[in-house]
């Protein structure tokens, strides 16, 4: 295992996958997931990890790009799922390491799961003060598609349903689903709707959305805050990217072993600032198009209160 500290701060972070496995504050471990030792036949594979090439679902595993159609591996039905079958959350990256950083390296060769290009990708976490950082970067040989998050599971608590801890999510809008978990191509005002984190309310029930951040994309903004009411622990998520998937963990269960126990339905919340599930199939989504010369860029915050 790899650590990094800062005062009362203590992370840990496994190389498979490039991996958060533990963010320790104030002696309360915040991130939930698998256990230190974990064997990804039976641990959830995406907790803490990088997710890649692309986060999230695309649907009947295919988009066009550049008029031609693209076929990706599926891992889920018919469509794909954070990047496929071998997918970055289950890869063993490079590593380096100082008293400050680690940054993780992994070159994604062409074709890999069906995604066109040699791509190359470096991830760097920071942890100073009160802040854990991560800058993701990656560049490509050929044209191709690509959305990278990290897909760690946090409780302000370190225990118990994280659906009595309270959300706030700046964002005005976001996507409907159809019952796959597929987006409808339809970008749907908040207003009104159960999906109205606006101001900070508790969690209160389950949810797998993608919610549309206020703000232009390429700029560090502040996403989401998450707080746990009774000690009043709090997290602030900030990111360049324009979006935020949320997931209560709705179908974790008790046969994966964790770090304490075993995984319970909405012990924690996933929280993956990304662009949009599905957007190489909808044009009036933020392009996930990167082409040769140009770098792909995603920096996420983590502020701790």
């Amino acid at each position: 295992m790899l650590e990094l500290r800062s005062g009362r701060f203590h992370a840990i972070f496994s190389p498979i996958g490039a991996r958060l496995m533990a963010l320790t504050y104030d002696g309360v471990d915040v991130v939930a997931g698998n256990k230190f030792d974990f064997d990804l036949a039976t641990a959830d594979a995406y907790a803490g990890a990088v997710c890649g090439r692309y986060a999230g679902r695309i649907s009947k595993a295919q988009f066009m790009l550049d008029g031609a159609l693209v076929k990706v591996a599926p891992n889920v039905k018919d469509f794909q799922l954070h990047g496929g079958p071998e997918n970055f959350a289950i890869k063993e990256w490079a590593v380096e390491a100082d008293d400050y950083s680690i940054w993780f390296t992994l070159n994604s060769p062409d074709r890999d799961q069906g995604f066109p290009g040699s791509l190359d990708a470096t991830v760097i976490y920071k942890l100073k003060d009160n802040v854990l950082s991560l800058e993701i970067e990656a560049k490509t040989t050929k044209p191709t598609v690509i959305n990278l998050t990290n897909h760690a599971y946090w409780n302000m608590a370190g225990k118990g349903s994280v659906l009595e801890q309270d959300l706030q999510i700046n964002a005005a809008s976001y996507l409907p689903l159809t019952e796959a978990l597929l987006p409808l191509g339809e970008i749907r005002k908040v207003e009104g709707s159960k999906f109205d984190f606006r101001s900070l309310r508790k969690i209160a029930e389950g949810y797998d959305t993608c919610f549309c951040l206020d703000g232009p994309r390429g700029e560090m903004k502040h996403g989401l805050t998450l707080r746990d009411p009774a000690s009043g622990r709090s997290m602030e998520v900030w990111t360049t990217e324009c979006a935020i998937q949320m997931y209560t963990a709705i179908n974790w269960n008790a046969t994966v072993p964790a770090k304490s126990g075993t995984l319970q339905p909405s012990q924690a919340i996933a929280i993956e600032p990304q662009n949009y599930p599905d957007a190489p199939n909808h044009l009036n989504f933020p392009s996930a198009v990167l082409r040769p010369n140009e770098t792909y860029r995603n920096v996420i915050e983590w502020r701790f209160s």
